[in-house]
């Protein structure tokens, strides 16, 4: 059920699942917009906590009354193609593409920060555009896959409502959670904290092992690094990109076809754990 779920999920959101009631920002900003009346809600860091898990409850709640295979099957789908949802994200990225085709540097640096690079490959401190995408692509799919194995749907809800939040925060100054954000910011470290390791991980299995193992054992216990160092410098030395390609669209391709391999490896050691009995 686990597997057939994803594998259904992730074919229909490729196809099609491009509409604004696809997208788990599109609830995430209903559910802020209607909780905000609700001033009491928003005035302790746990009042804000029962708030975010509230959504997973009741979805579990309506999981505990159905007891049709079918249903639940229906039901998964739907989540995890709200959950995967990134349609923002996808345009963003073929225009980035657009841009670099006809040369257009200055618009693809515009569409590389909108899809949330930090900063530039030129600046300090900076990343390629390539490890944004491995970023994205980890909290959109990866991050979320592994809550839905470990937690079902409840799990991915709770996972994708937090990163939708908290994306929302960062946009806007005026947010209605912007005193909380270091409290959602710190729950979303630790619920990507073990994923981004074991994403890291599948990079060295399909990447350069000899070279992505240093940098993943550099981090792989440092509680204190931020995941998105650990699954963007891992996932660039599985890959091994030359420098002169930073910022190219070959750099970017190369990229995604890192992560969509490392999706694939991932759906086989779900398919392993489901026919050895381990997954339920």
């Amino acid at each position: 059920m686990i597997l057939i779920s994803i594998i259904l999920a992730l074919i229909i959101e490729r196809l099609a699942a491009r509409g604004k009631y696809w997208q788990m920002s599109h609830y995430a900003d209903m559910y802020v917009t209607h909780s905000g009346s609700i001033k009491s809600i928003f005035n302790s860091g746990f009042g804000v906590l029962i708030w975010l898990v509230m959504p997973s409850m009741l979805l579990a709640i309506i999981y505990d009354a159905f007891d049709s295979i079918l249903i639940e099957l229906l039901l998964n789908v739907c989540v995890l193609l709200i959950c995967f949802g990134c349609a923002h994200q996808r345009a963003r990225y073929k225009g980035y593409l657009n841009a670099l085709t006809r040369g257009d540097n200055e618009a693809a640096t515009l569409y590389a920060l909108q899809i949330g690079q930090k900063r530039t490959e030129q600046e300090q401190g900076g990343e390629w555009f390539g490890q944004t995408l491995v970023w994205v692509n980890f909290r959109h799919y990866c991050a979320v896959m592994f809550w839905f194995v470990l937690l079902g749907a409840p799990g991915a809800v709770l996972y994708a409502l937090s990163r939708s939040i908290l994306e929302a925060i960062d946009e806007s100054s005026e947010h209605v959670l912007k005193e909380h954000g270091q409290r959602l910011q710190t729950l979303l470290h630790w619920l990507d904290w073990l994923p981004a390791r074991l994403a890291s991980f599948g990079y060295l299995i399909i990447g350069n092992f000899s070279k992505g193992t240093s940098c993943w054992l550099k981090y792989v216990l440092d509680f204190k690094v931020s995941n998105r160092c650990v699954v963007t410098s891992t996932a660039l030395a599985a890959e091994q990109i030359e420098q002169q390609y930073a910022g190219c669209t070959y750099e970017a391709t190369c990229m995604m076809r890192l992560v969509k391999r490392n999706i694939l490896f991932y759906l086989v050691l779900i398919a392993l754990l489901t026919l050895f009995g381990n997954l339920a």
